[in-house]
């Protein structure tokens, strides 16, 4: 009801930056297959302390470490008896970091769910023992959004969203868990300099904000797919900060509703390294503060993005979006 009414109101709402690069920075060691979702379970006291700067820096909303915590992902890494546990403690962590936290606003908790596959660590390939069937996919599609939901979550977001089919029955089963749902979508440029649906470390060795294959989907594919389960907001998030303004210019052509941004300002080795920043904290609140005055009403940071990023980032926002083209 809290988003409901700024929503409603034409209000700027803040999301957080970075999770899992934040915990990383604190010097927790990511898991080349399962990336952040261990911390939840062995550095408890990081992951709520990047909520709690988040909220202290402005946030409206903060995304518990669930990004990478499905029960296919934590298979890879032997622990998926323990996925409810994992992400419960991850919803828990959040909620702790609101309860420790003054602020002059209220904040809500999102449920993170993306359908990031397992990797062979020191690098981006898919590790083909731990690729689900699309059955099995949808079931823990279900059940994570399930857990996530019962936890406490007061939102869930949908992060990452490329893969057609799996980015449909991952929403779907959000959807059905009886929250808003906020749909993350993620492009870079063809070679032919078209957008399409993908996430720029899926094509290693590409130049930043490009893709060296041409197998993906249209973003105006994508954009058309899920918009048609009318979630309550979509948005361009983990794309590179170049290729966000022209997939939010796409996304205002095909989707009426609320839109949010939420940039990358990182560039990968592997998921095990700790990536190099793209964007300074004053270049990306000049960016954000652009598109909130285009028509963006959420906004926010993702890989890469620090504490000092969304601080810089409220400091430049004017309190309503401007109109949006058309």
């Amino acid at each position: 009801m809290i988003l409901d009414d700024k929503l409603a109101a034409g209000d700027v709402i803040v999301l957080d930056g970075a999770t899992g690069t934040e915990i990383q920075r604190l010097g927790v060691p990511m898991h080349g297959a399962a990336w952040c979702a261990l911390a939840n379970k062995t550095q408890p006291d990081a992951v709520r302390q990047v909520h709690e700067s988040y909220i202290r820096a402005g946030a409206n909303v903060i995304t518990a470490n669930t990004y990478a915590t499905s029960r296919h992902m934590l298979e890879s890494v032997g622990l998926a008896d323990e996925t409810r546990d994992i992400n419960r403690r991850a919803v828990e962590l959040a909620l702790e970091a609101r309860d420790n936290v003054e602020s002059s606003q209220p904040v809500v908790v999102a449920g993170s769910i993306s359908h990031m596959r397992a990797r062979i660590p020191g690098g981006f390939e898919r590790d083909p023992r731990f690729l689900p069937t699309p059955e099995r996919e949808a079931e823990n599609f279900n059940e994570m959004a399930e857990i996530l939901a019962e936890a406490g979550c007061e939102l869930l977001l949908m992060e990452m969203m490329f893969f057609t089919e799996p980015a449909i029955a991952a929403t779907q089963a959000a959807m059905a868990a009886g929250l808003p749902v906020w749909v993350g979508l993620s492009c870079a440029r063809a070679n032919d300099g078209s957008l399409c649906g993908t996430a720029i470390h899926d094509c290693p060795g590409a130049p930043r904000g490009s893709i060296a294959i041409e197998d993906k989907l249209p973003l105006e594919t994508l954009i058309d797919s899920l918009a048609a389960l009318e979630p309550q907001v979509m948005g361009i998030m983990h794309s590179h900060v170049d290729n966000t303004g022209p997939g939010l210019e796409t996304l205002y052509e095909r989707w009426p509703g609320p839109v949010m941004a939420y940039p990358e300002t990182a560039d990968f080795v592997s998921l095990d390294s700790t990536p190099e920043l793209t964007s300074t904290a004053s270049e990306f609140a000049a960016h954000c503060r652009a598109w909130v005055e285009g028509g963006v009403q959420i906004i926010g940071g993702c890989c890469g993005t620090t504490i000092e990023h969304i601080e810089a980032m409220v400091a430049e926002l004017p309190a309503r979006p401007g109109r949006r083209p058309g």
